[in-house]
């Protein structure tokens, strides 16, 4: 690609920091990045037309893990690691909101719900594992997170009762990625769409990049 002195000037030329892929991570490192440093230049690279990522692909489940998850969880990792783990997404759901705010995102907390299948006995270990679960997570939430319910919702090979996280919710990731690439540009960083980075090197005093471009 050939690039006019403007071009180059305007977008590539004395960058502070640039950063790989445009989705939600990217985009909040940038934020971050701008909120430290406000005169840093920070150019955000995207391979795709859109993000390319997950951010945009998910259900937009606001969740933090259902009660099997975690029950899942606390065999291959320590008390404390899940109860951090669960910490983190919460706060980073709460900051989510916080910088864009909740109407912006459609932020509904409408609770999550899981079902059982019939073809195991997964229901029966949440079951004997929900109130040390509760316990374990109330200094968190202050309250207990799971409960059980009848199933009304009608699903075939499901158990008659399922979870509810009383605690999750849903957002609209379209709209939450439309927010963050406003605020992004509002601050001053710059994006560049359909450039794929295949090469990154770097010496003393500088980075090297190297692209599809």
């Amino acid at each position: 690609m050939n690039l006019s002195y403007w071009e180059i000037k305007s977008w590539l030329t004395n960058v502070d920091y640039t950063i790989v892929g445009s989705g939600i991570v990217g985009l909040n490192c940038a934020l971050r990045l701008k909120q430290r440093f406000p005169e840093a230049r920070i150019l955000i690279l995207e391979k795709g037309m859109l993000p390319q990522g997950a951010s945009t692909k998910n259900a937009g489940f606001a969740c933090f893990g259902s009660l099997s998850e975690i029950i899942d969880d606390l065999k291959s990792h320590s008390e404390e690691e899940v109860f951090q783990l669960v910490e983190k997404r919460t706060k980073g759901l709460q900051l989510l909101r916080k910088t864009l705010g909740d109407s912006t995102i459609n932020y509904q907390q409408l609770g999550g719900y899981e079902l059982f299948s019939k073809s195991d006995d997964l229901l029966e270990q949440c079951k004997a594992k929900q109130d040390h679960i509760n316990s374990f997570l109330k200094p968190l939430f202050h309250h207990n997170v799971f409960r059980f319910e009848p199933n009304t919702f009608g699903f075939q090979n499901c158990q008659n009762t399922l979870s509810v996280n009383q605690f999750e919710g849903q957002i609209d990731t379209g709209k939450m990625m439309m927010a963050l690439l406003q605020l992004a540009s509002n601050s001053g960083i710059k994006i560049l769409n359909n450039i794929s980075v295949e090469d990154v090197s770097e010496d003393l005093t500088s980075v090297k990049i190297k692209t599809n471009q």
